[in-house]
């Protein structure tokens, strides 16, 4: 089955918890921020994928990720802003 949304980023973690870019290229600062959250929770194996475009980027987590620092993850990421509105005044209705 084809998957309409495209991979952005693809970061795997290892057994010592450290977090490799797989693919594509994730934010420095959630690069940063996320061996903190990986510690707190213990978070040893799987991996995470950023799937869509603008802002309509979501998070997946795979690869036997745990359930528990999921949430946490999602709480660091912020994905990119998009351009502003369409148009002037007529356009917002």
């Amino acid at each position: 089955m084809l998957d309409r949304f495209r991979l952005n980023f693809r970061l795997r973690i290892n057994t010592a918890g450290q977090v490799h870019v797989e693919r594509g290229h994730a934010p420095q600062r959630f690069l940063r921020e996320l061996p903190e959250v990986l510690a707190l929770f213990d978070i040893r194996r799987g991996a995470i994928e950023c799937k869509g475009r603008g802002s309509g980027m979501r998070l997946r987590f795979v690869d036997g990720f745990p359930a528990a620092g999921r949430q946490a993850v999602r709480n660091i990421w912020q994905p990119p802003t998009g351009p502003g509105g369409g148009g002037g005044m007529r356009a917002a209705g």
